[in-house]
């Protein structure tokens, strides 16, 4: 199922200690507009790609739906959708981590440091 995450995904524990996170996607359905599903994740992977992202993100899920009808209170009858997220997937670039600083290792003596060979004379010049 694709759509774009209402809000910002939420993080939740469970009463064992598991993590796991909450979202609601807005899923287009056609002429008859969007219609909207409750996602839960529990798979690693899945949560944390899901926490990644925010409000607005276009996003792909993949799981067990369960599909139903609610009445708004308008008295209309609706659909419900509900799914179990094993995998997430989305559009969206991920945060990009900062790279660490690359190491220069200046000239010492002639020699890289640990050398057992290690000196200062020049064999190669003229």
């Amino acid at each position: 199922m694709t759509g774009e995450l209402r809000a910002d995904p939420q993080q939740r524990t469970s009463k064992n200690g598991n993590p796991f996170a909450l979202a609601r996607l807005s899923v287009p359905m056609g002429d008859e507009g969007r219609v909207h599903c409750s996602l839960i994740a529990f798979e690693a992977e899945a949560v944390a790609r899901l926490l990644q992202l925010c409000a607005g993100a276009s996003v792909a899920a993949a799981g067990t739906l369960k599909v139903g009808i609610f009445t708004g209170n308008d008295g209309t009858a609706r659909p419900s959708l509900d799914m179990v997220a094993d995998e997430i997937a989305s559009t969206t670039p991920r945060p990009k981590k900062p790279k660490p600083a690359p190491v220069h290792q200046g000239h010492q003596g002639g020699a890289a440091a640990g050398d057992p060979f290690a000196d200062d004379v020049d064999w190669m010049g003229a």
